[in-house]
């Protein structure tokens, strides 16, 4: 009778402890793919609203058809990229969410200068620098975080910036 009392127990002890760690490795997983959504939600919003400041940048100021692009911009490309970002600051390391302020700065302040002159294509191709290496010191750090090995991203390499 005691072996079968001690082999339920051990049973029971043994099961709990399972479950425990599934629950532990499960939670583990489900962090992490929240984090790699996050990080990779913004490369895409990033390819989005980078082109639409690109449109504004080369677009002619002060008309109607302007505004009306600025407008759009807002409600099309600058609340998913705000969406996207807001996810890294909940579920990313500190070093991604420090890269992807820094993008976020570069971005609206590339934004707000190509809302204020119309660029040629020279001087876009110069505006956008600080862009570029703001999102390449975010796609560093996000795979350091992730564990993935180190890739030479290059976003407009054609530059020899």
């Amino acid at each position: 009778m005691t072996a079968a009392l001690l082999a339920a127990i051990a049973g029971i002890v043994g099961i709990t402890i399972g479950r425990l760690w599934d629950t532990r490795a499960e939670s583990s997983r489900w962090r992490r793919d929240q984090t790699t959504t996050s990080y990779q939600r913004v490369v895409e919003q990033f390819q989005v609203t980078y082109e639409v400041i690109r449109t504004i940048a080369l677009a002619e100021p002060h008309t109607d058809s302007f505004q009306a692009l600025v407008h759009e911009a807002r409600i099309d490309a600058f609340k998913p990229w705000d969406s996207a970002f807001a996810a890294v600051w909940l579920h990313g390391s500190a070093n991604v969410v420090a890269s992807a302020t820094a993008l976020d700065r570069a971005i609206t302040k590339l934004c707000s200068d190509a809302q204020e002159r119309q660029f040629t294509v020279e001087d876009w191709n110069q505006a956008r620098v600080p862009v570029r290496e703001a999102f390449e010191r975010f796609i560093d750090s996000a795979r350091r975080q992730l564990g993935l090995p180190r890739a030479p991203v290059r976003f407009f390499a054609e530059l020899s910036n």
